[in-house]
C-alpha cells in the first residue's frame, strides 16, 4: 500500500511504500519526499501501479528501480556528504524523466540516458554540469551492471566537451588592496588562505585538532588527507583566526572587493594565488599538486597552464 501525508515541520509531501513480493516474500518498500502536492499525488500513483505489478510477481527483486537506486546508496556509504546528495538529486531527476513504461532496471537503454542529457542541456545547463550528472548516473549503472552481471546502459555514452572554468586569479597588488582595507578579522582569514591554499569548505571545517608543529592536517575533497606546513604569516593569522562559512567568506571577500574597486572574487582566487605563487617561485608542480589535494597533477597542469608556459619564455637561452 502507499500513503501520502504532509509533514508540517517540514513543509514536504511525503509518500511511504510498501508491497510484499507474491513469490520470495520479500519486502519492498520506501519513501519520497516532495515540494509541490501536485508532484507528491503523481508519484503515489505510479507507486500505486508499480507496487501491483510486485504483488503480482511481475517485477523481479533485481529489476526494480527503486531497490537498485537503494542498493547503491548503500554500497555508496563511503562516498561524501555532498556527493551522496548530488547523486540523490541526479538519480531522482533521472528516474522522473523515464517513461511511465520503464519500470525495471533492464529496460533502461542508452537513448533514455542521451534524453535526459537533451533535457537538462536544454534547461541551460552547462557541460560541466551535464557530465557531472552524467558521472551520477554511470556509477548507478556500473554498480548494478557489476554486481548482477548485466549489460551497462551507459558504458557507450560518452561525456560532453567542457569549457576550461574561468578562474579568476588574483596579483600581489590586488592582495595588497584587499588588506589595506580589511579589518582584523578578515585580515587574518586572507593570509591564512594566501598561505594555505585552503578550499573554503576546508577552511569551514578547521578545528584545533587539525594543528600541529608548523603544520596542518585536514581532509579534503574525496575524504584524501594531506598536511600543509605553515610559513609564519599562516601561523600568525592561525592565532586569532576564526572560522567562517563558504558563504560567509565568498560575501566578505565580495564586499572587499567592491570596496578596493577590484573586479568580483572569491575564497578560491586565494587558493589560485597560493598556487601561482609557489609556481613562479620554481616550486615543482608535483609538490604544488599535494599542497592543493588534487587527485591528479593533470587537474593541476590544466588550472595553471599559462603560468607552466610563461615559464618556457627564453628557457633554450641555457643551451647557448
Amino acid at each position: 500500500m502507499a500513503t501520502l501525508s504532509f509533514v508540517k515541520d517540514r513543509r514536504r509531501w511525503r509518500v511511504r511504500y510498501r508491497a510484499t513480493h507474491r513469490e520470495s516474500g520479500k519486502i519492498f518498500s520506501g519513501s519520497r519526499v516532495f515540494f509541490e502536492k501536485s508532484q507528491a499525488v503523481k508519484f503515489y500513483a505510479d507507486a500505486e501501479e508499480h507496487e501491483s505489478l510486485w504483488r503480482s510477481g511481475n517485477v523481479s527483486i533485481q529489476e526494480s528501480i527503486d531497490q537498485a537506486v537503494d542498493e547503491f546508496f548503500r554500497h555508496c556509504k563511503s562516498h561524501t556528504e555532498g556527493t551522496q546528495v548530488l547523486y540523490r538529486m541526479v538519480l531522482d531527476r533521472f528516474i522522473k524523466c523515464l517513461p511511465k513504461n520503464c519500470c525495471r532496471i533492464q529496460q533502461i537503454e542508452p537513448f533514455h540516458i542521451q534524453d535526459y542529457l537533451y533535457h537538462i542541456t536544454d534547461q541551460r545547463f552547462t557541460n560541466r554540469t551535464c557530465n557531472s550528472h552524467l558521472t551520477a548516473i554511470k556509477s548507478f549503472c556500473r554498480h548494478y551492471s557489476h554486481r548482477h552481471n548485466v549489460s551497462n546502459p551507459a558504458e557507450k555514452v560518452k561525456m560532453l566537451v567542457e569549457n576550461p572554468p574561468k578562474s579568476r586569479f588574483i596579483t600581489p597588488n590586488e592582495l595588497a588592496r584587499l588588506l589595506a582595507i580589511a579589518d582584523t578579522v578578515a585580515t587574518d582569514r586572507i593570509l591564512f588562505l594566501a598561505n594555505t591554499g585552503l578550499r573554503a569548505s576546508e577552511f569551514s571545517r578547521l578545528t584545533p585538532d587539525c594543528y600541529s608543529d608548523k603544520a596542518i592536517t585536514i581532509v579534503g575533497k574525496g575524504r584524501k588527507r594531506r598536511t600543509i606546513p605553515l610559513n609564519k604569516a599562516a601561523r600568525k593569522a592561525a592565532n586569532k583566526l576564526k572560522p567562517a562559512t563558504p558563504g560567509a567568506l565568498y560575501l566578505q571577500l565580495s564586499r572587499l572587493a567592491a570596496k578596493a574597486k577590484l573586479e568580483p572574487l572569491g575564497p578560491h582566487s586565494l587558493r589560485h594565488y597560493f598556487a601561482t605563487q609557489l609556481l613562479l617561485a620554481g616550486v615543482p608542480i608535483i609538490k604544488v599538486s599535494k599542497l592543493l589535494g588534487h587527485s591528479s597533477v593533470r587537474t593541476t597542469e590544466r588550472c595553471y597552464a599559462h603560468i607552466l608556459d610563461s615559464d618556457l619564455k627564453n628557457v633554450t637561452d641555457i643551451l647557448d
